[in-house]
This record gives C-alpha cells, structure tokens and sequence, in this order.
C-alpha cells in the first residue's frame, strides 16, 4: 500500500476522502502545483525518467560544448600557424621580389649617369639586386606550387628577367663604345619592360599573397564559432545549476558533490577558453595593425621611392624625350606622402614613419634642384647633381630614404611574426585541457547521478 501511495504522488494524483481529508476510495483530486524547479521538470513524468532524461541531457550538451571548443581552437590555432608559417613568408618573399627588381632598375639608371665606365659598386649592387631577386622567386614559386593563382606572374617574372639584364647589358656595351644614344634606348626598352611587365606581375604577386595573408588572420580571429561555443557553455551551467537546486530540495540533500565538482570544471573550462581566446585574437589583431599593414605600407613606399629615382636618372639620360617619366614622378609624390601619413601604431613606429617623411622631403628638395637646372637647358649640371658629384647627393639622399623604409619593413615583419607566434601560445594548450576537463565532468555526472537512479531500482 505504502508503494502505492508513492506511486500516486509521482504521479501528481492523490484520493482525498470528503470527511476526514485521509486517502479513500473515490474520484482522484490533482494535487496543487509543485515548488518552481519542480513545475520545469514536472513536464517529464515520474522521477526517475527526470533523473535519466537530465543526465543525458548533460552528456549531450557536455559533448556538444566539447566539441564546439575544441573545434573553435583547432580552427583558430591550424589558421594561425598557416598565416605564421606559409603565408606571410610567401607576403615577405613578394615584397623583396619587387623591391629588389625596382632597386636594380634604379641603379642600373644611376650607373649611366656617371660616365662611360660604370662604378664597381653601382654594378655589385646591380647583380646583387637581380641574383636576389630570382633566388627568392625561385623559392617563391616552389612554396606556392604550380597550380597557385600567382603561377603565371611568376612565369612572367621568371622568363622577363633575363630578357632585361640581357638588355642592360647590351646598354653598358653600347656606353663602353660612346655610343650614348645607342645606350640610351636599351635602357629605356629594359626599364619599359621591366615596368609594363615584371613589376606588375610582382605586385600581382604581392597582392595576392597579401589578401591571402588577411583571410587567413581573419580565419584566426573568426568570432561566430567561439560565440556558440560559448553559449552551449552557459546552457550547460545553467542546466547543471538547475539540476542541482532540483536534487537537493527533490531528495533533502543539500548537495551533490560529483555534480558540482562537475559545474566548477565547466565554469574553468569557459572562463580559460573566453581569456585565452580573447588573448588569441587580441594578438592576431595587432599583427594586423602593426605587422602585415605596416609591412604593406613600408613595402608601397619603398617601391614608389625607387621608381621615383628611376624616373629622375631615365629623364636625364632620355633627355626628356619621355614625358612619362616625370608624370610618374609627381603621381609618386603623392602616393608616398599619403603612405608615410597613414603610419601610425607606438612612438617608436611614428618616430620611423616621421625620419621617413623627413628623407622624403630631403629627396624631394634634390629632386627640385636637378629639374630646375633640366628645365634651363643645364643638362651636364642636372646630371652631376643626379650622380652625386655636385653639391647635392641624390643617390646617398635616396639610399638614406631607402634605409629608413627597408628597416619599417624588416620591424613590420618582426612585430608580424612575435604577435602571431604569441597568438599561437595563447591557444597551445587549450585544445587537451578542453577535452579533458569534460570528459571529467561527463564522468562525474554520471557519478553523481547513478545513485539517486538506483534508489527507484
């Protein structure tokens, strides 16, 4: 009977009789509404089917959230390392292939300009410049493989370059011979097909990678799958919450040691995974800002600097047969400047950015000398001033700018590679203790629930 009577107060039905207010025999009379915790799980019958169905409940969403961590890591982490290790090298051997293609196309150009017989150091400069240049695109197009998107233009670069050093050279022989207009045209064909063809594959090249290098910070920063993540977490400690608040007032117990061992666990899990993710693209960002922009900016600036000098040397060894060339140079000046202005990030990086505009503007000052003397007809005065053998010294003044831009690249490739190689470590470990900590708490919920199930066994 006594059984009975447990069964019929499971069921929320008891038999009241109508004088003594005791159990007797007649129509059953529902009981009023249970507490609160109670009336959200009443929906699910009898108290041991609420026991089974809340410890799979856990376990589904124990798993869920497990999963949706650790995924949330991995992607993080695998994006990350690729942006570290495969990407933004192929972004820094873009740029010192077109950097050093410009460099060599502006100091074969200033060599002319220094007589018949070419200076050894312009010349040393000149070889080392294409020998860099097609070891790294070599290197390049290895790392990217055949059927990258950047393929062709390496092909183009790859089959231009002798072409153009053979043109150079035929350019010096003709010198060597007095044949200075001869010369002249060589290189004017070698800096045209150096600038119709080779840069602007380089910079396609460039480019790519660059964007290639964004989606890839962007993958290791993406935000939706940690935020889900992060609500299955809070859905669960909510349920193991309620969970317990049921139990304790449903049994008199007070607690129910393996459940909360259980909900700490969790609670850890969400609060390191939200910190070092936070921590994680935290840095990811700031490899953005001060790293892979400024490696952008610095690069542009410097490419537009050396054609900026090109443009001066052609113009004078040209005799201002090709207007182009300065139209260049005034569509230069202004890119730069708009360049150095947006460089921003610590003092130290403003401080670089300020020594760059200062060089600038000294180049710019030499640059006005050399053109008022071309425009009165002092064409032997414009050309010394140019080489460097009068009282302005255009190549040093551009060899300094050209300094202060290469070390805004080589700092931007640093601060690239400490952000996301600390945006790396944010994540190291995560991933194991994440899978760990709830496989844990799963078995503890098992725990904790096995013996009130088996109390109705």
């Amino acid at each position: 009977m006594r059984a009975m009577a447990i069964l019929e107060e499971q069921r929320g039905i008891v038999e009241v009789h109508p004088s003594t207010g005791g159990p007797a025999a007649g129509r059953g009379v529902p009981l009023p509404a249970p507490a609160s915790s109670d009336s959200r799980l009443g929906a699910l019958g009898s108290t041991p089917r609420r026991l089974r169905v809340l410890a799979g409940s856990l376990l589904a969403l124990l798993v869920v959230a497990g999963a949706l961590t650790v995924a949330t890591v991995v992607t993080r982490q695998s994006a990350t390392t690729a942006a570290r290790q495969r990407t933004a090298p192929l972004v820094v051997d873009a740029q010192t292939v077109d950097s050093a293609l410009s460099d060599a196309d502006a100091t074969s150009a200033g060599s002319f300009l220094q007589g018949r017989i070419e200076p050894a150091a312009l010349h040393a400069e000149y070889l080392a410049d294409t020998a860099r240049a097609s070891a790294v695109l070599a290197e390049a197009e290895q790392a990217a493989g055949s059927s990258s998107a950047s393929a062709a233009d390496f092909r183009t670069v790859a089959t231009d370059l002798p072409l153009y050093t053979g043109l150079v050279a035929t350019a010096s022989a003709a010198e060597r011979q007095g044949s200075y207009p001869l010369a002249a045209a060589y290189l004017a064909e070698a800096n045209n097909l150096m600038r119709s063809g080779m840069l602007p594959a380089a910079t396609r090249v460039y480019t790519l990678q660059n964007a290639d290098l964004a989606t890839a910070e962007g993958r290791a920063s993406g935000w939706w799958l940690a935020l889900l993540a992060g609500l299955v977490l809070l859905v669960l400690l909510a349920v193991l919450v309620m969970t317990q608040i049921w139990m304790a007032r449903r049994f008199r117990r007070t607690l129910n040691v393996p459940l909360v061992v259980a909900t700490v666990l969790v609670l850890v899990v969400g609060v390191w995974s939200g910190v070092a993710l936070a921590a994680q693209g935290s840095h990811v960002d700031a490899a953005g800002t001060t790293g892979s922009t400024q490696l952008g900016t610095y690069t542009q600036a410097r490419i537009l600097a050396l054609e900026f000098r090109a443009d001066d040397e052609l113009t004078l060894l040209t005799r201002d047969s090709v207007p182009s060339y300065q139209q260049d140079a005034a569509s230069v000046d202004t890119s730069l400047r708009r360049l150095l202005a947006s460089v921003g990030g610590t003092s130290s990086e403003q401080a670089l950015a300020a020594r760059a505009r200062t060089d600038w503007a000294a180049v710019q000052a030499a640059h006005a000398q050399i053109r008022a003397k071309d425009e009165e007809s002092d064409l032997p005065t414009a050309q010394v001033l140019a080489a460097g053998s009068g009282p302005v010294d255009l190549p040093s003044l551009s060899s300094t700018l050209d300094a202060t831009l290469a070390t805004g690249v080589t700092e931007a490739q640093q601060a690239f590679g400490d952000s996301m190689a600390a945006a790396d470590g944010d994540l190291a470990p995560l991933g194991w203790v994440v899978g760990l900590a709830l496989l844990v708490a799963a078995g503890l919920v098992i725990i904790g629930f096995r013996p009130r199930i088996a109390e109705y066994r």
